[in-house]
Order: C-alpha cells, then sequence, then structure tokens
C-alpha cells in the first residue's frame, strides 16, 4: 500500500477507537451515531436537573448558590458559570506548553497574542520528565526549566491560569511526560496506585507543587493560577480501570492540597465518560470537565466530517448539573503524523469556518469555561516527541510554530469580544431550538435552518445561535426569522446564512444610552466615546440588506444619517422604534453611519474585522469594563495600551504600511505607537487616523546557505563501523532486563533505556568469532524504534544493510544477508545504528493497553543465522553523551542522542572546528554513512525588527536518509525526506539571534545510491515567514546558548585516527 494511504487508515483507526472511549458504555449503536451522523439535542424530553447533593435545592441556568472548596473564595461557581473575585466570567482559555518553545522570553509575546485576541487564560501542561533528568535529579531553575517566568509573563498580559501538572499529561510527548529512567524501573505501573509510582510522582508534587501554590490566586499566593488539573484523560469503563485507580486519584489530590495549592481541582474526562464525576468524589475534585475533538485527526481532506456535536447540552444536564459547562480541551487544530498532509492542512480543516461554526455551538450547548488546545503548539526539539508526530508541534493552532498568527485566531477574537460585551449570556436559559415540539417553524420556515434561543430572564436579552442544521452542507440558505424583542415579536426577512456559517443575532440589550431592540447583523463590541454609543458589527461580504433597530426616548429624534462606504441607507422612526436598513458599497471594508449625535454605528467586513483590536487599559487579568478599551484598527497586531496622563501609549507590531484608525475619547490629546507621537488627523468612519511606515526588507540580511559565501566544515560522524575503532568506555551489555510487558528475546537486554539512554540514534557493537568463512550467512533482527524509526547496520567496516523506516510501523522484524568478503577469520564487528522517536505515551485510555510506555528502544532479539550456531561474544551500546548524567542542563535532558558529531560536541558554539576540512552539503556524499556539516553564519537586522526564521530542507526523492538540525547547540528539527511531511523548521529568536549563529546538519545516507547519485541537498536555506516592526523588544537569549561542556573530547576517536572518506 502506498504510505499516504497507510497513514490515512492510521489516523481514521485512531479516532475510531477513541471515539469508542470518549462514548457512554454499552450502547453499541451510539459509535455508528457519533462518527457518521450530526447529532441534535432539544430542551423537550431533557434530563432532570439534579440537586446540589447537600440541601436539595435545584439549580438552573439562571445560576444558584455559589459554591467553594472551603479553602478559598477566590475561585467559585454556580450551576452556569465561573466566579473570579466575585465576578461571573466566560473562561477562554489557550494551550501553551513551556517545554515546547525553550525561550523564556518569548512567553510573553504568545501571551500577548492570546491576550489581544480576546483570551483571557493560558492552560498549561508541565513536563515531569523535562523537570526530572534522572532519579533524584531535579531542574527548576536552569533556561527553559526556571517556571517562574511563565507566571510572570502570564500575570504581565492579563491572563489567568490552568496549571496541569499531571503527572501524566499525554500531550503527544515522549510517554506521555513521564521520565524516560521512570518506565525502565522493573515492577513499575504507572497511573496506579502502585509502591514504586506513588513515590516517585510524589516526589515530583512535592517540587512542583509549592511552585504552583506561590503563582496562584489568592492570600495564599501571588499569581493568577485559578485551577488545578490533575491527572489527566484517567478514563475508566467498558471492563477496563486502572489498579487502584480510586486511591491513586484520592492521594493526587491530597498530595496538591498538601503542597499548597488551594484552588479548585478538577480533572480532564476523556470525552463524555462520565469518569470523574465531582459528586462520586467529592473530596477529590471540584469541578467537571470534558475533552472533545468533534473533527478528529484526519487532516488530509479539510473539508469533510463537518458535522458538531449536539448532546453535550444533555450531558451535563445530566450528570453535572451543579457546575459550569468546562472543556479543558476543546479541539483548537490537530496533530499529523509522519508521512501527514502537513500541518497547513490541519489549520485548513479547522480553520476560520470551524472556530465560527463550532464555538458557537459550544456557547449555544452553554459551554462558559472552553480551553483551546491547542492555542500555539511549538516546536518538539531534540527528542521530546513520541511517535505519532514529528518534530513540529504546529497542530495547525491559532499562532503557528513560527510565531505567525493565522486567521482562525482573529475570526475566535470576534467571539471572544463580543463575550466579553455580553455579560448576560453566563446566565440565558436554553428554552428553545429548532428541535422542539413545534419543529423549526416557531423560528423558521426553512428547514435547512437550525436555530437555538437562549434567554437571560434578568435582563430580558436573547441570543439566537444559527446555523445549518446539516453543518457539512456547502449551500447558502436564505431565511425568515420570528424572534421576541422588548416590544414584542418581530419577523426578520431575506437573510442569509452563507456555507459553513454559524451567527448569534441578539434582542433587547442596551449599548450605553441606547437599547437594542435586534440586529441582522452580529455585534462585536460597543463602548461610549464622548457621549455617543458606538456600536461595532460584523457584516458578510454579499451585497446584502442589513437592519438594525433600537428605541430613542427621545420625543424628537436627531436624525443626521452621515455615512461612509454605505450604497443604500434608509432610516424610518415609529413609535420612538428607529429602524435602520443599509446595503454596504461594494469594495468597501468599513461602513460607517452617525444615525443621531448619541448613536454610531460601524460595520466591518470580515476580513477588515480581524484587524480590529480592543486592547484593555488596564493591568492583570481581570473582568473587562468596556469602556477601559481602546479601539483600534489596521494594525497586524496591537498587543496592550496603557495611559500616562493625557497621553495614550500604543504597543503593537506591522509588516507592511499601515492606516491606523483609533476610536478614544478627546481626553487623550497625543497617542504614542512603540513610544513614537503620531501624527493624528480627522479620518473616515469618524476616527482619528495616522499611517505607520512598515518594514524595510533590505535591512534583514541572512546568510545564503548554498553558495560559496558560506563555508561549512564537514567531518565523518561513523568512526564506529571501523574495527579498530576503540569502545572500551562504552556501556558493557550485562542485563537480563527489568521490562515484563516487553520481554527480549535473546540477552543480553539490548534496549537501550535499560542502560540509561532514552533519546534517539544508539549504535551497538557486537563482537563474535568464526573460525573459517561461509559458516555465517545473515542476521535475524527485531528492533524497535516508535513510528517512522529506521536503522543501518555494517559488518568489519562494511555497509550491509538498512531499513530506511516508515511512517507506519514501529518495529521491523527483518532477515538479512552477509557479502562473502564482508567476513574475516577471528574477530567479527557489527555494528547496528538505530534511531527511535521517543516513548508511546500511555493507551490504557485508547486502546485498554496500560504498558505501552515499557515498548522499547532498541533490540529485542538479534540471532546469527548460518550453517553452524555462533553466539555473539559481547554487546556494548553508546548513546547520547553521559547517558542520564547530562552536561549541558541547559538543553537537557531530550537534546541529544548517540552520534558520533553529538557526543563530541560538535554541534555547539565553541567547538574546534579549524583542522576540519571543508565540505558542503549541497555537494553531499556518495555511499551510505554520517557525515556532520557545520558552519558559522551572520543575522542582522534592526533591534526593533521581529523575524520570524526557518530553515528550508530538500534532498532528492529518490534518496533516504535521515537529517538533524541544529541550531547553536539545539536540535531544532529531524527532516526525513521519504517519510515527511516536515522541511520546513522554524526556529525561535533567543536560539537563532543577531549576529553570529552555529549552524550543524548531521545528514544520514541509508543506502547505496545509484551511480552519480549522492545524498546532497537541492534547497538548503535560511528564510523570513514575514518581517515586523515591533515595540516588543530584543528577544534575549541569555543563558540559554551555552557553549562545548568541558569533557567531551573523551568521546572522540581513539586508537588511530580514522581519516575522512573521500568525498569524490
Amino acid at each position: 500500500m502506498q504510505p499516504g494511504i497507510n497513514v490515512r487508515l492510521f489516523c481514521i483507526g485512531y479516532l475510531l477507537l477513541i471515539t469508542y472511549a470518549l462514548t457512554v458504555q454499552n450502547n453499541p449503536s451510539r459509535l455508528q451515531k457519533n462518527v457518521l451522523f450530526d447529532w441534535s439535542f432539544s430542551t423537550e424530553n431533557q434530563y432532570p436537573l439534579l440537586g446540589n447533593g447537600e440541601s436539595g435545592e435545584d439549580l438552573n441556568w439562571r445560576g444558584g448558590r455559589l459554591s467553594d472548596n472551603g479553602l478559598s473564595d477566590k475561585v467559585q461557581w454556580d450551576n452556569s458559570t465561573l466566579y473570579i473575585d466575585g465576578q461571573k466570567v466566560f473562561i477562554y482559555s489557550g494551550e501553551f506548553h513551556y517545554w515546547r518553545i525553550p525561550v523564556p522570553d518569548l512567553y510573553l509575546d504568545i501571551f500577548q497574542k492570546l491576550r489581544a485576541t480576546g483570551y483571557n487564560a493560558v492552560s498549561i501542561y508541565f513536563h515531569w520528565g523535562f523537570h526530572n533528568p534522572a532519579e533524584g535529579v531535579w531542574d527548576f531553575e536552569t533556561g527553559a526549566h526556571d517556571l517562574q517566568p511563565i507566571f510572570n509573563a502570564a500575570k504581565t498580559a492579563g491572563l489567568w491560569i490552568i496549571a496541569r501538572p499531571g503527572p501524566y499529561i499525554h500531550a503527544e510527548t515522549t510517554a506521555g511526560g513521564l521520565p524516560g529512567w521512570l518506565i525502565q524501573l522493573p515492577q513499575i505501573e504507572v497511573r496506579t496506585n502502585g509502591t514504586k509510582y506513588t513515590e516517585y510522582w510524589k516526589a515530583y508534587i512535592e517540587r512542583i507543587g509549592p511552585i504552583i501554590a506561590r503563582n496562584q490566586i489568592g492570600s495564599y499566593g501571588t499569581g493568577t493560577v485559578i485551577l488545578a488539573q490533575i491527572e489527566n484523560e484517567y478514563y475508566w469503563g467498558g471492563g477496563f480501570k486502572y489498579e487502584g485507580a480510586d486511591e491513586y486519584m484520592a492521594m493526587l489530590s491530597h498530595a496538591y492540597r498538601s503542597a499548597g495549592i488551594l484552588v479548585p481541582i478538577f480533572h480532564n474526562d476523556v470525552g463524555m465518560a462520565r469518569s470523574w464525576l465531582p459528586k462520586n468524589y467529592p473530596s477529590i475534585l471540584d469541578i467537571y470537565g470534558l475533552d472533545t475533538y468533534p473533527r478528529g485527526f484526519d487532516c488530509d481532506d479539510p473539508l469533510r466530517h463537518f458535522h458538531i456535536r449536539t448532546d453535550y447540552y444533555n450531558y451535563f444536564k445530566r450528570w453535572y448539573p451543579n457546575g459550569p459547562q468546562f472543556t479543558p480541551e476543546f479541539q483548537g487544530g490537530a496533530f499529523d503524523p509522519w508521512g501527514g498532509p502537513g500541518y497547513e492542512k490541519c489549520a485548513d480543516m479547522v480553520g476560520t469556518s470551524f472556530v465560527n461554526v463550532y464555538y458557537k455551538n459550544n456557547i449555544a450547548q452553554r459551554f462558559t469555561m472552553m480551553n483551546i488546545y491547542m492555542a500555539f503548539g511549538g516546536t518538539n526539539w531534540g527528542y521530546l516527541l513520541t511517535p505519532v508526530v514529528y518534530t513540529s508541534y504546529d497542530y495547525g493552532a491559532g499562532i503557528s510554530e513560527g510565531r505567525l498568527i493565522r486567521d482562525k485566531l482573529n475570526e475566535g477574537k470576534l467571539i471572544a469580544l463580543f463575550l466579553r460585551t455580553m455579560d448576560s449570556l453566563l446566565h440565558a436559559d436554553l428554552i428553545g431550538n429548532t428541535s422542539g415540539p413545534s419543529g423549526g417553524s416557531q423560528y423558521s420556515s426553512n428547514p435547512a435552518v437550525y436555530i437555538t434561543e437562549l434567554h437571560n430572564q434578568k435582563s430580558d436579552t436573547r441570543y439566537y445561535i444559527i446555523r445549518h442544521t446539516d453543518t457539512n452542507s456547502l449551500d447558502d440558505q436564505t431565511f425568515d426569522l420570528r424572534i421576541q424583542t422588548a416590544s414584542g415579536e418581530e419577523q426578520l426577512r431575506h437573510l442569509l446564512l452563507q456555507r459553513r456559517e454559524s451567527k448569534i443575532l441578539i434582542t433587547s440589550y442596551s449599548a450605553g444610552g441606547h437599547q437594542i431592540l435586534y440586529s441582522t447583523v452580529e455585534l462585536l463590541t460597543w463602548q461610549t466615546i464622548d457621549g455617543v454609543d458606538t456600536l461595532f458589527y460584523v457584516t458578510d461580504d454579499r451585497d446584502h440588506v442589513q437592519e438594525i433597530a433600537f428605541i430613542s426616548e427621545d420625543d424628537e429624534i436627531d436624525v443626521q444619517l452621515r455615512h461612509q462606504g454605505i450604497k443604500s441607507a434608509n432610516i424610518t422612526v415609529k413609535n420612538n422604534i428607529v429602524t435602520l436598513l443599509f446595503t454596504s458599497e461594494p469594495g468597501h471594508n468599513i461602513t460607517s453611519i452617525r444615525v443621531s449625535n448619541t448613536l454610531h454605528v460601524i460595520s466591518f467586513n470580515k476580513a477588515s474585522a480581524y484587524k480590529f483590536w480592543a486592547p484593555v487599559l488596564r493591568e492583570g487579568p481581570g473582568k473587562v469594563n468596556l469602556q477601559d478599551q481602546v479601539l483600534v484598527h489596521g494594525p497586524y497586531l496591537v498587543r496592550n495600551a496603557t495611559v500616562d496622563g493625557s497621553v495614550l501609549h500604543l504597543v503593537g507590531d506591522i509588516n507592511q504600511d499601515t492606516s491606523l484608525h483609533l476610536w478614544v475619547t478627546a481626553r487623550f490629546n497625543k497617542v504614542r505607537w512603540n513610544g513614537k507621537d503620531l501624527h493624528l488627523e480627522e479620518g473616515p468612519f469618524m476616527s482619528r487616523q495616522a499611517t505607520l511606515r512598515g518594514p524595510d526588507e533590505a535591512k534583514v540580511i541572512l546568510p545564503c546557505l548554498n553558495t560559496t559565501e558560506t563555508e561549512w566544515k564537514v567531518m565523518d560522524s561513523l568512526p564506529e563501523i571501523e574495527i579498530e575503532y576503540d569502545d572500551s568506555k562504552w556501556v558493557v551489555a550485562r542485563n537480563s532486563s527489568t521490562n515484563e510487558a516487553f520481554p527480549p528475546i535473546t540477552l543480553p537486554c539490548l534496549y537501550a533505556g535499560e542502560y540509561g539512554f532514552h533519546t534517539g540514534t544508539v549504535i551497538y557493537r557486537g563482537r563474535f568469532n568464526i573460525s573459517q568463512t561461509g559458516i555465517i550467512t545473515g542476521v535475524h533482527l527485531e528492533i524497535w524504534g516508535g513510528t517512522a524509526f529506521g536503522y543501518s547496520a555494517w559488518l568489519n567496516g562494511k555497509y550491509v544493510t538498512s531499513q530506511p523506516g516508515n511512517a507506519w510501523s514501529e518495529r521491523f522484524v527483518d532477515d538479512w544477508s552477509f557479502a562473502p568478503d564482508q567476513f574475516k577469520e577471528g574477530e567479527n564487528v557489527l555494528v547496528i545504528l538505530s534511531d527511535s522517536n521517543g516513548y508511546d505515551r500511555d493507551n490504557g485510555v485508547t486502546f485498554f493497553d496500560d504498558h505501552t510506555t515499557k515498548k522499547p528502544r532498541g533490540i529485542k532479539s538479534v540471532i546469527l543465522l548460518g550453517t553452524e550456531r555462533v553466539e555473539f561474544t559481547s554487546w556494548k551500546l553508546q548513546g547520547n553523551a553521559g547517558g542520564e548524567k547530562y552536561d549541558d542542563a541547559v538543553r537537557a535532558p531530550y537534546n541529544e542522542d548517540g552520534l558520533y558529531a553529538v557526543r563530541v560536541g560538535a554541534h555547539f558554539p565553541g567547538f574546534e572546528d579549524a583542522a576540519i576540512s571543508s565540505g558542503s552539503p549541497m555537494e553531499g556524499f556518495p555511499g551510505a554513512g554520517i557525515k556532520f556539516y557545520r558552519t558559522t553564519v551572520n543575522i542582522t537586522y534592526p533591534l526593533d525588527y521581529d523575524v520570524p526564521l526557518a530553515f528550508f530542507l530538500e534532498m532528492p526523492q529518490d534518496t533516504q536518509s535521515r537529517v538533524q538540525l541544529f541550531v547553536n547547540g539545539y536540535q531544532m528539527g529531524r527532516y526525513v525526506n521519504h517519510i515527511g511531511p516536515q522541511s520546513v523548521f522554524p526556529v525561535y529568536p533567543g536560539i537563532i539571534n543577531r549576529g553570529e549563529n552555529v549552524i550543524g546538519l548531521a545528514v544520514w545516507g541509508m543506502h547505496e545510491p545509484d551511480e552519480g547519485k549522492r545524498f546532497q541537498f537541492t534547497r538548503l536555506s535560511l528564510e523570513a515567514m514575514n518581517i515586523f516592526i515591533t515595540g516588543y523588544g530584543e528577544v534575549s537569549g541569555e543563558g540559554l546558548i551555552t557553549g562545548l561542556p568541558q569533557g567531551r573530547g573523551k568521546h572522540a576517536v581513539r586508537v588511530k585516527d580514522i581519516a575522512q572518506e573521500d568525498q569524490n
């Protein structure tokens, strides 16, 4: 089968399995329905609301009494929403993994982008293995291991934190975040109440817990942590349950409390599995949440399966009626496997239409706490990955791996700004929908349109969430809508719902001094500016009549109707109800209508609305007062706004010449952009306007990596294949194995992890003796490395074979033959070089197999084949320098593997390369083996520029190779040209910087190419993904770019100097 087909079958299979796990058990028909069909929900025949379990009081969606955990009243909740400092809030959070962006100075960059696009919280997985590289060794201080910069950056940006320290996190990272050394221990049963596992995770929580506690909200902390999660997706049901699960979860919760964490504790249920409901575990959990990925993980066809889930509301009403609806992981993209279609396809699959329809569907079903997984994915630098993913963890997220804002992030911003505006939504009841007893007729005569009605009785505001009945449809629909307003029923005619679109239309809400009865356009936000209520709307791009109606209490209405960008406009007044009808002029992105001296209406089309920003004039997180917003249009990004007397300071980014429009009060007599005074003029749309000059590309000078302008050095990185190589300092394989789940077939055990080597490439040297040639014909080998791994073998310095790997095999069982001229009488040396792609996650949840983290990395069986039985006399192996004794604490423990050039430190700044020969990766080399290329380059651009950079790598498709990319000592990419899909590798400032940078390429050729072919690059470049003038400031890499560790010379070649092979 073709690799692409296999990858897609894997993804579909994985989705089906996880869907089963997410489904309520003992209902076989439900799996088929969930995967293949649209869902519906109704207010009819809903599950009855349950009492609170204490007083028997029935609660409802308008809010009941406030609950807390008895430890802190800073975070409370009712049956509808969360309260922080006594104020109800809609939690709009984004997932972020600091260990996937190892530059602390960039945390604030990501957090400011999230805050600017409407997020008010960030969710963070903390990675046990990243901080505990060896038994008894802890690092919460060095480089990206220092956690305090994360908490500081979130507080500065104005984001609450949802802390998720595990100890198991899944997260498509090696061993699901568990340390590599831990899973090698004999009799270890992870994620259970086992004595050994308990001892080790308690040591972790005892260290990370107080750090989180110091940064929690309230009198016991000085930070913004509002919630803490124990474990992750710890499913039980369908006959499967981890050993001692109840005790394990109880011990975890108690350990959090003992560490000083007082905020509410929750668990992230794997779908609607009903695992760990707080009512069943009142002393363990405070709040319930579930994760949901309704579009799955197959990004190959972004248009497929656009079916929403509509059973969330019923589920929460039955199983968790006394708390807010919370999804700690709602789909924000998808991970992409080796050989997959690439993350741009994932970004398309979970793109702007997904955000528009699926997020609003969540609102319709009464979610008030939503964490988007991922908001920024980052990079699996080094060997952070688990085998299901490759170097990039872009995830198709709103912020790309290269820190660029995708349109989907701005689409979410439009919803977030609306949520910021509509406080009454948090306690609005679901009172009807198209599935009700009258069908859709009470709302619309078009059955292809589905309407949900929410109503807040206190404010009398109603929300009509409109979507296609078949959300997978690619058709547009015209429909009428019957609505209720403060003045009675209204019938709105000839409304347009475009394909894969949803709308929220609201009735009877106050905006300053005006009561808005209804509108056919979606509200974005509003603000009273110098006595004028200014309303901002988002319209479609069609030549379509829009309608807004409001109540005026004035006896005589002064209608001015000054407008711009309007094709036609008409206003009528009847019984103090003012109705405005208007059509936008084609080609105008912004329209403006000054209805009266006290009312101004501005509308944006979608593309223009993406450039609208509303930074808040306040420090720290908290509920937003609309009058504290600063309303700006034009820049790529507005990071924040501050006030100094009558001076307004704006900080942001631009990537081109930009017209900046401001709608602000006249009290600001001066405005500064990135510290520079703006020349403001009266602009269109009743705004104040200034021009911002974009960056000058000529000021960005990048090296050309594929010409003679850049001098490359090259060294052989596989001296170990030579029979004379001195391996006396290597680890001798003697173990009988501690892996009960996957025991080796032959001994000694050759699992790399059992000797302290947990990352990447490991080299084995096996010796055997023969008295005469011909009695040994080959080898039988079983070897494990995870999906997309490969290996190569040499006998007595001569190439034997390779298994280049593919996108679906996690192990290989191969027989291969030796050529007669490869033997010699006496001692022979077989060298096997094997790659690996991290440890598997624990798949007890999805495949009901709770030992998958124990899947070995290395040789399970190796047997000499021939006419006589000959045994290996010894085996030695070598992985990363020092094994679990890391000499590079900043980049440890996942950065390095066992390649010779890496062990001697050729990838570090400070490595002496004067004696190494010149050679370009564009010229390459002709035979199977490994070469390491190294160069030093300079990068120049102005201090106030942000230039996201990426390396572009391509090699001929008729060759099979593996490449590691190093930048200033960091392994930032693994390119496997015959598997793919990744060929573009972003690298963060702080790792690659203005000035001098050391670049390294380890190229592993995995076969003997056809005559005239070489392992060489056809494309090798460093390019800017975009260029910005920014007010963020220079990104510091202080403490991150360390030089060559002492003692690496001991790994250099001994006995003789093995000369470099002829490059010709």
